[in-house]
């Protein structure tokens, strides 16, 4: 898992549509014929299936809270408190 997916692990349905037109005027420019009607379809396309993939993206980030206590819950009954991350916190400079 690279650095992005784990600070952002979600991107705007725009921010995908805007790549997308950006590659297709990229295809474009390198002589690739798409007519407006195919760029309109493939952005129509996009728009429709990019909060669908999306989130099933971020379900693999995310825990509901009844699952969230699930766990908890399971590690009480091992006898192993669950633990809280701990935050990367540099310590305080001397001054």
């Amino acid at each position: 898992m690279n650095r992005l997916t784990q600070t952002e692990p979600l991107l705007t349905v725009g921010s995908v549509v805007a790549v997308v037109s950006a590659l297709l005027v990229f295809l474009q420019s390198f002589g690739i014929d798409i007519s407006d009607d195919q760029q309109k379809s493939i952005r129509e396309l996009v728009a429709v299936l990019s909060p669908v993939v999306l989130a099933f993206v971020a379900r693999q980030f995310v825990f509901s809270p009844a699952g969230a206590q699930k766990i908890a819950d399971e590690q009480y009954a091992a006898g192993r408190p669950p633990t809280q991350p701990q935050p990367d916190i540099p310590p305080p400079a001397n001054v």
